[in-house]
């Protein structure tokens, strides 16, 4: 719907990201609607001048329903894992095709419900000991394997990128992943890093985990 209409190549702005490169206002406009094409990007949300990963993004995923439904600027910044294309999509050009879509509200009201879930799964996330968020990270990273067999998660991940998720030292988070290897939980090396027993770290967490909705 969004890509096919004909006015797409007007109000998207297509680039491409070496990896590690943050991309804040200076890159784009803080009003974007944003489309990974190919890639993975690590969502940085800035409040009181304090930086924490929220969730992790890659092929085919959209970033900021948010700037859909409120007037105020993103909160957040992308910083590039792997080379990333990105498009920058005008918002009011998404808002327009959606109305125009006849599916409007529906579509509107599922961004909600979508964001309301992911802000739950984020108070359920801090509310987790520092291992159950290893567990956790583990899994909703998984979900970002494109083109992967089940379990794998994508090669660029480091303990540096779970260490941020979790909001723990980089020095516990290898310490957790080697105890989680211990256990048959996971496979470490050669990389990718490969998730064993799924529903051990599952049980371990206690809830769903959410894929990335901002």
């Amino acid at each position: 719907m969004l890509f096919s209409n004909e006015s797409f190549e007007k109000h998207a702005n297509k680039e491409l990201f070496p990896v590690k490169t943050v991309i804040d206002s200076m890159v784009m406009d803080d009003r974007s609607f944003i489309y990974i094409e190919k890639g993975l990007a690590k969502i940085v949300a800035r409040h009181n001048e304090k930086e924490t990963t929220v969730s992790f993004s890659g092929d085919g995923e959209f970033i900021g329903f948010a700037t859909l439904l409120s007037k105020e600027n993103n909160k957040y910044i992308l910083e590039t894992i792997s080379e990333t294309t990105v498009y920058f999509i005008d918002r009011y050009f998404v808002l327009n095709v959606i109305d125009k879509s006849g599916w409007g509200t529906s579509i509107l009201l599922k961004f909600i419900e979508n964001l309301t879930q992911s802000a739950n799964y984020y108070g359920k996330l801090n509310l987790l000991r520092a291992k159950e968020k290893v567990a956790a990270s583990l899994l909703h990273l998984e979900s970002k394997k494109k083109g992967q067999p089940d379990g794998y998660l994508p090669k660029e991940i480091c303990h540096y990128d779970l260490a941020s998720y979790c909001q723990i030292t980089r020095e516990y988070t290898t310490k957790m992943l080697s105890q989680f290897e211990e256990e048959g939980l996971i496979k470490l090396t050669p990389k990718p890093i490969t998730i064993l027993d799924s529903c051990a770290l599952k049980e371990m967490v206690g809830f769903e985990i959410a894929g990335s909705l901002h």
